[in-house]
């Protein structure tokens, strides 16, 4: 790595260790809101946490638009997809294969002018995380055990929750249940072989279980899924927290399409998890497609950067280097070294946990998928490998098939953009 990148990336380091600073404060505004204006409505108490999750999250977008000047083109796969997309309560299904795909999914909804609103499934223990589990519990993020017996018994009440928002949510579900990663689609492959499902290309085989619980659960309430797609060309950068954190450009490439609930087959838990199966046989044409023609099929829409994550994310830059300098200036004067060896000690804390971030994002640190403890064997032959599911209930087939998902969001513009038709 030369010099030029290595201040780059010490730079990038910084701007993510104020957005640490000032989640922490964003944390503590949220935890006074809860207590102090959701006793006496929920619905006040969900705008104002609209913007305090919307002033964290969009300093994510600025650093991944203004300071690595990542570029995002979508399409979509008609003109009702595009008209309906972000104008309704919805569950995205997305494909889960790169280490930045949430800050893409985060800037893709704030070009829609609804990431204060996105929803997601995650993990229990990213609740105790600060700043961004913090902020999640205030959101009413549906934490799951990824235990049948526990998450069966708050997914209902939680889905419900959700549907109560005046603002219109996209529900994100990653249904493969963890990123994609050599190892795991072997695994996934061989599960596949022993029970004669879908042979994915591009893709680890869903889990159905969840997928299943949700669509009956909210098929009368939900007018809609979405099938979202994101994809990078391999002659880009490699689409990594770090390069974000350098400042190298990466071109991300979504495709969304509507489909509406009514054409999905409800009468039965193996009609659901077929679609889910064929759902994904879809995403891996969509792959070949966009590997033969370097895009994806149907309306190009290209949505230019907005300035509202980036003033933000000065303003709070600044409140941070003011406080820094200030406490600095006093310790230092005061002789007060004592202090003065915490407060550096906590900023080292801070660097130490965005390294720990930069970690966390590498595919490897998934789930235990491939390893042995991602499949159950209760699962029965009956299924065909065009697709169709087995015949037992779709809640026995896959033991970690709970819900499991990361972050976020998808939503409404109103936005001016280019629209144009591909042939």
């Amino acid at each position: 790595m030369g010099i030029r990148n290595k201040l780059k990336l010490l730079i990038g380091i910084f701007f993510a260790i104020c957005w640490i600073i000032n989640g922490l404060f964003l944390n503590a505004f949220q935890f006074i809101n809860y207590i102090s204006v959701r006793p006496f409505s929920i619905h006040l108490y969900r705008k104002i946490n609209y913007y305090l999750i919307y002033s964290s999250w969009s300093q994510t977008v600025a650093l991944s638009e203004w300071w690595a000047k990542n570029k995002l083109t979508i399409y979509f796969a008609d003109q009702e997809s595009h008209d309906h997309f972000g104008k309704e309560h919805a569950l995205a299904v997305m494909n889960h294969k790169y280490e930045i795909d949430w800050l893409y999914t985060w800037t893709l909804s704030d070009k829609f002018h609804c990431l204060g609103s996105g929803k997601c499934f995650a993990k229990k223990s990213l609740k105790w995380i600060p700043v961004v589990g913090w902020g999640w519990i205030f959101c009413e993020m549906i934490f799951l055990e990824r235990a049948w017996s526990k998450d069966s018994l708050i997914l209902a009440q939680s889905l419900d929750r959700l549907l109560e928002y005046w603002d219109h949510i996209l529900l994100l579900l990653f249904a493969e249940g963890t990123r994609f990663t050599p190892e795991k689609y072997e695994a996934s492959l061989k599960f596949a072989e022993e029970k004669d499902l879908p042979r994915l290309k591009h893709h680890l085989l869903p889990r159905p279980r969840g997928f299943v619980f949700t669509i009956n659960h909210v098929k009368n309430k939900m007018p809609a899924i979405y099938n979202v797609q994101l994809t990078f060309k391999e002659s880009s950068p490699s689409p990594t927290l770090t390069s974000v954190l350098k400042g190298n450009s990466v071109h991300g490439y979504f495709y969304v399409e509507r489909i509406p609930m009514s054409d999905i087959p409800t009468s039965s838990e193996d009609d659901i998890a077929k679609f889910l199966y064929d759902l994904y046989k879809k995403k891996d044409n969509l792959m070949d497609y966009f590997q033969e023609n370097g895009k994806f099929p149907g309306i190009e829409v290209v949505i230019p950067r907005r300035k509202s994550p980036l003033l933000n994310s000065i303003a709070w830059f600044a409140v941070v280097i003011s406080m820094f300098c200030y406490f600095m200036f006093n310790l230092v004067s005061s002789k007060n070294y004592v202090l003065l060896g915490v407060f550096i000690t906590g900023f080292v804390v801070a660097l130490l946990f965005v390294l720990v971030i930069i970690r966390s994002t590498k595919a490897k640190k998934g789930s235990s998928y491939g390893k042995g403890k991602g499949v159950s064997n209760k699962s029965n032959k009956n299924a065909n490998a065009s697709g169709n599911a087995p015949s037992g209930p779709a809640e026995q087939r896959i033991t970690n098939g709970a819900l499991s998902t990361s972050t976020e969001h998808l939503m409404n513009s109103n936005n001016a953009h280019e629209t144009k038709k591909d042939i």
